[in-house]
């Protein structure tokens, strides 16, 4: 009995991977161009889009969090521009998510692998190592409960908000 079950499982797997992987299988190299450069597009409009409307002010006083208050400006600025990114994904993610996946597929498909290894150094490269010990040095429950702040849920002017806080 159990070995039935194995075997449905696998053929489950084998259907749905065949059933994926046909939908590529049916679109030529142009068609896979075409739709990665569209994705790319809406990709681009997006973030201009979530850029134009950011936020230039936030309610400082409403930053209350004894964590963040009790933060050097250093770390303030860390943890803002966190916020700020953050909010800028969430901002584009749908958009990013689809750009990836089509990534993927013409990577996969054309083997050109020279726009999937730009995108990977793009999203790579927004975390140096500096930035990232300066992140390992927060307090990494107390940095996602400050982010939860209702005011990051959309981009915001960064510089702004580092003016109005004297950072």
């Amino acid at each position: 009995m159990h070995y039935r079950f194995r075997l449905l499982i696998a053929y489950l797997v084998l259907i749905f991977s065949a059933t994926a992987s046909s939908a590529s299988l049916l679109k030529s190299d142009e068609d896979l161009a075409k739709d990665l450069e569209l994705k790319y597009q809406a990709l681009n409009a997006k973030t201009q889009t979530c850029r134009e409307g950011r936020s230039s002010h936030i309610e400082v006083d409403k930053l209350t969090n004894q964590w963040f208050a009790g933060l050097s400006s250093e770390r303030k600025k860390v943890v803002l521009l966190i916020a700020n990114h953050e909010a800028m994904e969430r901002c584009t993610q749908v958009q990013a998510d689809e750009y990836s996946l089509s990534l993927v597929e013409y990577a996969a498909q054309t083997a050109d692998k020279k726009q999937l290894e730009e995108w990977l150094h793009i999203r790579q490269n927004f975390k140096p190592q500096e930035l990232v010990n300066d992140i390992n040095a927060l307090n990494n429950e107390k940095l996602i409960a400050f982010l939860k702040n209702p005011q990051f849920n959309k981009p915001f002017d960064l510089i702004a908000v580092f003016k109005q806080l004297e950072l």
